[in-house]
Parts: structure tokens; sequence; C-alpha cells
């Protein structure tokens, strides 16, 4: 059976991390060398399907859905199937990253790229739409033991790292929710993207797995966008 994409992007990673940590190279880790690492990885998958290549960057059409002027929004990769020029939307893979520590990684901008991946999802539902969270194992840990990955309650708590499917539905009346969520709702409102009332994903990894005697000191875990409701939320709530 065939890996699936987000396990073998975090395995990849994680192994790659505790290789070159191994090798004392440790010192040069950062987001552009995981970006770095992350492309490497996507760049194996063209095999499959003649033609395809890896975009770093990509002004993907559904992450600018008004007229702006200035620099596109940008995807951090995207594989395509390149015809007669490179197509704007319609990616076999899309994917948002993030290293834990660095100062864009940050609960409300993690949020954020789930959303932007969201607005991927449900305008190009065969895409599959991976988030990457890489870093130090305390950092990462740090990341996963709060929002938007935890958060109180039996139900709505979080994106999750279990491995289950979990479904996220933004709750303005719950402080939690308004603390972590509201700058990014505020933020893509604004530039004109529809926030899908709620979105399923599913954690795959951590990788490698920390042993019992805390040897492993780089990780790294990837979630998958499974599917992205098609009501929206109300933005004024926010």
């Amino acid at each position: 059976m065939q890996m699936h994409i987000a396990r073998r992007l975090s395995e990849a990673i994680g192994s790659w991390l505790h290789m070159e940590f191994c090798c004392y190279r440790a010192g040069l880790f950062s987001e552009s060398s995981l970006k770095a690492a992350v492309g490497q990885v996507l760049s194996s998958f063209p095999i499959l399907v003649k033609g395809e290549r890896v975009h770093a960057d990509f002004p993907h059409e559904l992450l600018n859905p008004g007229a702006q002027s200035g620099r596109k929004r940008e995807l951090d990769f995207a594989l395509v199937l390149s015809g007669r020029g490179l197509p704007k939307r319609d990616a076999q893979i899309a994917v948002e990253a993030k290293w834990a520590g660095s100062s864009h990684c940050t609960p409300s901008k993690i949020f954020q790229d789930f959303l932007r991946l969201s607005a991927i999802k449900r305008g190009d539902p065969d895409t599959i739409c991976i988030f990457v969270l890489a870093g130090s194992h305390r950092q990462v840990l740090k990341l996963l033991s709060g929002m938007p990955f935890t958060a109180s309650g039996k139900i709505n708590s979080g994106i999750g790292s279990s491995g289950n499917e979990k479904r996220l539905k933004p709750n303005h009346a719950n402080m939690i929710h308004r603390n972590c969520f509201s700058e990014p709702i505020r933020n893509l409102s604004s530039a004109g993207f529809a926030i899908p009332e709620s979105f399923v994903c599913q954690s795959h990894g951590i990788h490698p797995r920390q042993t019992a005697g805390g040897t492993v000191d780089f990780q790294a875990i990837a979630w998958e966008i499974k599917s992205v409701s098609t009501a929206n939320l109300n933005f004024t709530d926010w």
C-alpha cells in the first residue's frame, strides 16, 4: 500500500532533521532550511505523472480572490502539471510549512495557514492540501499542547494531533477561539476570502518518535485538510 503523502512528508523531513542533527548541523536549521527539505521531498512526486513539477512561492489563484496591487499571496509549495504556461490553480499537492520557534510560527499564523489551505481545498477539491510543522522537540510539543491544536472541552477542541480525523468549527463565543482565530479571520475576510464554517483535518506523524531516554531533538508532523464545509462564517462576529 502506498504511503500517505502527509506521512511521507513528516517521516522524510523528521528523518532529515535527525540526520542533520547527528552531523552537527543543527545550527543551520531555520524555516528556510525546512522549506528546502520540503521541496526536495515533493520533488520526488513528479515521477508519478509526466510533466509535473514542484514550484515554491506559488501565486495560487484561490489565495488571491480580489483584485490587488503589488505582490500576490503565495503558497509555500505546489505540485502542478505544467502545460502551456504555469497554471494558476488545480495543483495536485499544496503545502504550507512552519518552523517551530520562528517568529512566523505563532498559533494565529498557523491557523491562518489552515484557513488558506481550506480555501484551496474548497475551490479545488481534488488538491491534496498539507500543513507541515517541524522544529525542536520542545518547541513542537509546546505548540501541539495549545491552540489551534488543543483546546479545553469535549467537543470542538482543536485541530488535534492524534491521527484521528477532527472537525474544527470556530466559535466566536469561545474566548480561547477568539484569542487565536480573530486576527486571521479578520485579515483574510478583509482580503476577500470567504471563511468556511468548519473544516476536517487528520494528522500524520510525529516523526521520529521520542525515545524513553528523550534522545530525539527534532521532529516533524503533517496534517491533511480532508474536507471543508460549504457554509461560511459570519466574519462580523469576529
